[in-house]
């Protein structure tokens, strides 16, 4: 037993040496395990190194890195037909207790656990030993000797040499890692020395080239050339084959752009010249998801064909495309485009230091581009300002003056919705209560956004007291993207599509008055603080256009009081008119007027007096006493002076220089009324005495109307009854004197007296037949006349026409009939003096004159010497009466004309 542990330590020292002066670590490994296999007398001499695929401190397999096998014996791990040992087969436990925290395990094969026991009689192996192979103090792997001829035991001292020797194993092992980390972080310094160097004289290459283009991009005003100039110092610099930029193109609200623009383009070799670099909707779909992941997420890609991803690679290569590199273009913080260097004649390679430069050249047009872009939205705001502010200083119509200044701003920003919120308050409280949406437009396509929130006002609590009165009540407004707002009121914005808002307040006479907000739902568009004073500018506007129509809603509301006033008044005077109209009661209509003045001055007691024109004292005639008229008699139990009440109000009731009458005003106590109440009493007052002064003369009138009456009445019986009574008395007188002598003249006498007797009969009964007419018929002066004619009797040899010219109106009765008395006259003229065997009636409508002429081819007359009688003294005082013009023609045997013309008819 001495001298094997003598032979094992002799062994050790061996394999240590070996170990510790070959500079070949794996051919030193292979000759110490040999040393170890031929020293002890084994069979196999295996090193096993742990795997591990997760945090457990046990590994998953060991696979076998190094292997010796005596003379005559294969390796195992050709036997086992496996480069691996799964640790399952000696359990959890095992690897815990001797390997992880033991020393190891080992002897003749029956104290081997299943299923390893059967494993290992499966090569024959008849005694196996394992002890640990630390590094750094950590379970590394383990060194296995494995005895094949026969079951030889290993002593525990031994075991201790093997440890030895697993230890000297891990030490090297150790030392070879160190050296080979030294080497490796030696080369990998000189390669990074190496490739830093070359980055540094390509990324100085760049930032030249930059330098330059940008020097173009801040120098030269105009846009296009400024970029077409820098794209030739770029391409130039740079040495690619083609530069392109590329814009986005969006729709409605969508996050990535349905196709790419491109706006500009720069080409050294014409083999290389494409006709177009679009990248139309078709293709950007097919695309969507690299460009997402690549500029909108990421600062770009680049690198040789065979890096990109498909389907993306496929269609470089349609380009001619070997390598690659694009960023993204940013315009304010915003994804606007895609900058491209294009390789097409070998496939160029960037270092991360040099794709940075091609993202600083990019933020260079992407800062240009902001430049134009702000100038150019500047110059928009200015003109929708100036737009806005000139609608609603010219346009009368506020509420539409407003909308189209909306417009206008809304247009000139290129939002998609403007609203004008006014301010709520609760009731006495200044806590604001909620914002109403008052005024809204929205872009085409858009809906308003108290549409999309499904409500015309945005509770206050949405936004919060202290954040309404830190940017809105003492400062200028607030505005951002979505996130940069509070909650709840991001979520809102959220709910609706809105990406970013921007409000202003608006002030009213110095006060707070609402807010001007300005949302975007397209895109998340950022405005600029210079923006930002000229959106407030169009608040200021739209603040001082409000204050323009409250002055002129109160002048307006103030001048509405006063027309509301004057209605009242003409109200009241209207009913007082209409009572006297429908009831010609004059006491009635002057107790309603006492009504009326009493509901104006809430008055218990008005009293009227009338005054005698005799020396009699004036008298009280009607009394209105707590909503009752009373007569004299019944207001004499009255006492005014007991009943505490105080005069307040006489109106005197005059015609001309003549006192009538008086109305006493009496009050409860003493009150102030506006001018407009006195004014108004004293109309009805006026209208009082209208009323009596015309009631006075509607009686004078009604007495000198009976005596014209008698006087027509005159005319009738002279025209009529008379003239044939006269007749028949001397057809009857001559009858008389011829009756004896002359028999058959008497009886001719007595015919002709029986003829004059029906003419007269007939003309008798056509006067009662006008006297009956209704007032109305009158109105209708053609319908009347042809009436008339129907019912006058005439020989059938005589001919009477009506001819009516114009289209016949409606008259008022009082010309209508004298116009009909003038005909029916003028016809009986005809037919019973002029013996007229034709006879032709015009009437003639125009709008301002109506024309009625009788002509007929009678005997007529000589005008200068007949004795005019009764009937055409009649006919002219009826066409004075009604203020028309009266004409007569007439000549012996040739007829008589009357003509009548009536200017600017009354018409009902």
């Amino acid at each position: 037993m001495t001298q094997r542990s003598d032979h094992l330590l002799e062994t050790t020292v061996r394999a240590a040496h070996v170990l510790l002066t070959l500079d070949n670590f794996d051919e030193a490994v292979n000759t110490a395990l040999s040393i170890i296999g031929e020293g002890i007398g084994c069979d196999f001499a295996i090193v096993l190194e742990n795997v591990y695929e997760s945090s457990s401190p046990f590994p998953e397999i060991c696979n076998f890195i190094y292997e010796w096998a005596s003379p005559g014996f294969l390796l195992l791990s050709k036997t086992f037909g496996a480069t691996v040992l799964p640790v399952g087969l000696l359990g959890i436990e095992f690897l815990e207790k001797y390997l992880l925290k033991g020393n190891g395990f080992g002897g003749l094969l029956e104290v081997w656990n299943e299923p390893f026991r059967s494993l290992l009689a499966s090569v024959q192996i008849q005694s196996a030993y394992a002890v640990p192979i630390r590094v750094n103090g950590e379970w590394w792997g383990t060194l296995c000797l494995d005895y094949c001829r026969s079951p030889i035991q290993v002593s525990s001292a031994e075991i201790s040499v093997l440890m030895t020797i697993a230890d000297c194993i891990g030490s090297a092992i150790q030392q070879n890692r160190l050296k080979h980390e030294h080497q490796q972080t030696s080369q990998q310094r000189v390669a990074d020395l190496e490739g830093y160097n070359r980055m540094l004289q390509g990324r100085d290459r760049l930032l030249e080239v930059t330098a330059r283009a940008a020097n173009v991009l801040l120098t030269l005003d105009n846009i296009d050339v400024a970029i077409d100039s820098a794209l030739t110092v770029l391409i130039e610099g740079i040495g690619c084959d083609r530069l392109e930029i590329l814009e986005n193109v969006y729709e409605a609200s969508s996050l990535m752009p349905i196709r790419y623009l491109s706006t500009a383009h720069k080409c050294l070799d014409s083999r290389f010249e494409i006709s177009s670099f679009n990248i139309e909707s078709a293709t950007a779909i097919e695309l969507e998801d690299l460009f997402q992941k690549y500029f909108l997420e990421m600062d770009g890609f680049g690198g040789v064909l065979a890096e990109w991803d498909e389907p993306l690679r496929s269609w470089l290569a349609t380009l001619q495309i070997q390598s690659t590199y694009a960023v993204p273009i940013r315009v304010n913080g915003h994804w606007w485009g895609i900058l491209c260097f294009d390789y097409c004649h070998a496939p160029i390679q960037f270092s991360p230091g040099e794709v940075a430069v091609l993202r600083t050249i990019a933020d260079c047009l992407g800062s240009a581009i902001q430049r134009n872009l702000t100038q150019r939205e500047r110059d928009r705001l200015f003109k929708a300002t100036a737009k806005a502010a000139n609608v609603l200083l010219t346009l009368e119509d506020f509420d539409q003056a407003v909308n189209a200044a909306l417009q206008f701003i809304g247009e000139g920003t290129d939002c998609d919705c403007v609203v004008v919120l006014e301010n709520r308050f609760e009731s006495s409280s200044p806590l604001l209560n909620s914002c109403e949406f008052i005024y809204e437009w929205a872009a085409p396509g858009f809906l308003p956004i108290s549409v999309a929130f499904g409500s015309t006002s945005l509770p206050a609590d949405l936004l919060g007291l202290d954040f309404m009165r830190q940017y809105f009540l003492e400062g200028d407004g607030f505005g951002g993207l979505t996130e940069v707002w509070d909650e709840p009121l991001r979520s809102a914005l959220a709910s609706v599509q809105v990406q970013s808002t921007y409000a202003v307040p608006i002030r009213v006479n110095g006060q707070w008055w609402g807010a001007l907000s300005l949302d975007y739902y397209r895109a998340p568009i950022q405005v600029s603080t210079a923006e930002i004073s000229v959106l407030m500018a169009i608040a200021d506007c739209i603040g001082s256009a409000i204050q323009r129509d409250r002055t002129q809603k109160t002048m307006l509301q103030a001048e509405q009081t006063r027309v509301t006033e004057l209605a009242q008044a003409n109200t009241a005077l209207k009913q007082s008119l209409d009572t006297f109209a429908a009831d010609s009661d004059l006491d009635r209509f002057i107790g309603n007027t006492l009504k009326a003045i009493a509901q104006q001055f809430d008055s218990p007691l008005i009293e009227y007096w009338v005054y005698s024109q005799s020396e009699e004292p004036a008298s009280v005639h009607l009394t209105y006493w707590q909503g009752q008229v009373l007569s004299a008699a019944n207001a004499s139990i009255l006492n005014v002076t007991s009943s505490g009440l105080i005069p307040f109000l006489d109106i005197p009731l005059s015609v001309g220089d003549s006192n009538i009458g008086a109305l006493s005003i009496y009050l409860l106590a003493h009150r102030h009324f506006p001018g407009q109440t006195i004014e108004l009493a004293h109309a009805l007052a006026q209208q009082l005495t209208l009323a009596l002064e015309l009631t006075r003369l509607a009686q004078e009138a009604q007495q000198t109307a009976l005596l014209q009456e008698r006087t027509r009445m005159a005319q009738e019986i002279h025209d009529t009854l008379a003239q044939a009574f006269g007749g028949i008395l001397m057809q009857l007188q001559a009858a008389q004197y011829f009756a004896v002598s002359q028999p058959e003249k008497a009886q001719s006498h007595l015919l002709v007296a029986q003829k004059i007797a029906q003419e007269g009969l007939a003309e008798a009964r056509r006067s009662v037949w006008t006297l009956y007419l209704e007032t109305t018929e009158y109105e209708d002066l053609a319908q009347a006349i042809a009436k008339f004619i129907e019912q006058t009797p005439s020989d059938p040899s005589v001919s009477i026409n009506l001819t009516i010219d114009g289209i016949p109106y409606r008259l008022h009765p009082d010309p209508g009939l004298n116009l009909l008395r003038i005909a029916q006259e003028s016809l009986t003229n005809a037919l019973r003096h002029a013996h007229a065997q034709r006879v032709q009636i015009y009437l003639s409508y125009c709008p301002q004159t109506l024309q009625l002429t009788i002509q007929d081819d009678g005997c007529g007359f000589d005008p200068q010497s007949s004795t005019a009688g009764f009937g055409l003294l009649g006919m002219q005082q009826r066409a004075a009466r009604m203020g028309a013009s009266w004409h007569l023609v007439s000549r012996p045997s040739e007829g008589t004309t009357i003509t009548v013309t009536l200017s600017h008819p009354v018409i009902p």
